[in-house]
């Protein structure tokens, strides 16, 4: 058996990727690597009692598209393997979803495999990455400064399901299997253009660092095997701790506690923050450390209320110890409706609304006692009312209190973020402010002993 299917066998066991009789699906390229994989699976086939699929994607990028495509289904039918294809425009991709070229192409590779492994029931999906990716790509993310995560490199095995059995084969090897099998493959000439960064970076940057360190390949690739035990220790603290720091949770937004943040080591904060965005936004793209970074300065900073914006229209806001994590700010646009009578009112800027009701008042009655709903003495207002949104210099005299106060200074007395003010409604009756809708209503709006009729105002 040649050293490098050896090699291939000894990373399968010790990272527990493959279980007798499963069908994988095996992507391939036409490329050294894809090819080397796909030759190696085969002589171990008999032995793992595999079932083998070919996936092959064309990113309608290169004119050697088909050539390539035809390669790869003759390679498979040599072989006697099934044999998928697809042709996607990626550019397509790239312009609708406002990513990188190198972004859309590798979405849109995953995607297809994924597919193809739902389609022809396939337990995993090999993939074929080197030990020089997994140097490359440790490089890459120190330049880029991410954290251990980062540096942790390409996973073995993601997900319990793509499985990367090359990952510690060198190039030299697999070229020297290929020449051994008199195995063909085909050269992309972007593998040589200085246009991409891992080109660079494995032309010219690994050539020069290797002058200083000739074994600085395998440093990278055990430094990324130390990182990647590291993170999963860690992650196997976050999820123990993480569901504690939590105090919201919605579809579109993560709020976070921060005196409970600030009760954990700085590794724990700063894989929180990390694990809120993945949350909401189910990955970590455009997102880097320095973005983490500034999160916890925010965390950190004197300043109550304070927000900024992320990569991949991500908001990230504190507010009276409160750190709220939304996919967008959600800005609301002013809005103003009229109310001619009983009724209801739809406030489709905040996708709430009003109900408007007139009820007779009954001798100790009691009333339900909800900040959702307001009692107001319908004896001395009338139709039609106003719902409109905050406005600076809006004043009113909370319940309670001798004296009328503005709106925006009772909003921080009672410690309501910024960010949600302008979701509150106000009722007015002409000028007249009655009720900040689910907080407070009007002193002088209040039911009286001698109010015969009530109006019951209830956000929904």
């Amino acid at each position: 058996m040649h050293p490098l299917v050896l090699r291939v066998k000894k990373t399968i066991a010790k990272y527990e990727m493959l279980q007798t009789g499963e069908r994988v699906v095996v992507g391939v390229s036409g490329g050294a690597d894809s090819m080397a994989l796909l030759h190696a699976l085969q002589e171990i086939r008999r032995e793992f009692h595999l079932s083998l699929v070919v996936a092959h994607l064309d990113h309608g990028l290169r004119r050697e598209a088909g050539k390539e495509k035809s390669f790869v289904r003759e390679a498979s039918a040599k072989l006697g393997m099934a044999f998928v294809s697809r042709k996607v425009d990626v550019r397509q991709k790239q312009s609708r979803e406002h990513l990188t070229l190198q972004e859309a192409a590798r979405e849109a590779r995953y995607e297809f495999l994924l597919e193809t492994a739902k389609g022809q029931k396939a337990a995993k999906i090999a993939l074929g990455h080197t030990a020089d990716d997994q140097a490359e790509s440790v490089l890459m993310r120190l330049l880029r400064g991410s954290g251990t995560r980062g540096l942790a490199g390409i996973p073995p095995v993601r997900e319990g399901f793509f499985i990367r059995p090359l990952i510690e084969v060198w190039r030299e090897e697999v070229e020297s299997f290929l020449g051994d099998r008199k195995v063909a493959y085909l050269t992309d000439p972007s593998n040589f253009s200085r246009n991409f960064l891992r080109n660079r970076v494995r032309h010219e940057l690994l050539p020069l660092l290797q002058q200083y360190n000739p074994r600085f390949r395998q440093t990278l690739v055990q430094m990324a095997d130390l990182f990647r035990a590291e993170e999963q220790f860690w992650q196997q603290v976050l999820e123990e701790k993480f569901p504690s720091l939590v105090r919201n949770r919605k579809k579109d937004s993560l709020t976070l506690d921060i005196p409970s943040l600030t009760g954990q080591p700085l590794p724990l904060r700063l894989r929180s923050f990390r694990h809120a965005i993945e949350m909401l936004l189910g990955h970590l793209r455009r997102v880097g450390f320095a973005h983490i970074l500034a999160i916890e300065n925010l965390v950190q900073s004197p300043e109550p209320n304070k927000d900024f914006h992320l990569p991949q229209g991500l908001f990230v806001g504190k507010a009276y110890q409160a750190l709220t994590f939304s996919k967008s700010k959600g800005e609301i646009l002013p809005f103003e409706y009229s109310v001619p009578g009983p009724g209801w009112v739809e406030i489709p800027e905040i996708g709430r609304g009003m109900r408007f009701e007139i009820q007779a008042l009954i001798p100790k009655e009691r009333f339900e006692n909800s900040p959702s709903v307001a009692f107001l003495d319908h004896d001395t207002l009338d139709f039609p009312l106003t719902i409109r949104s905050f406005r600076p210099g809006d004043r009113f005299q909370p319940l309670g209190m001798d004296g009328e106060k503005k709106v925006k200074d009772f909003f921080i007395d009672c410690k309501i973020p910024k960010e949600q003010r302008k979701r509150i409604p106000l009722l007015f009756k002409d000028e007249r402010l009655l009720w900040v809708a689910g907080v407070r209503i009007d002193q002088r709006a209040r039911l009286k002993p001698e109010t015969q009729r009530a109006l019951r105002v209830e956000l929904i």
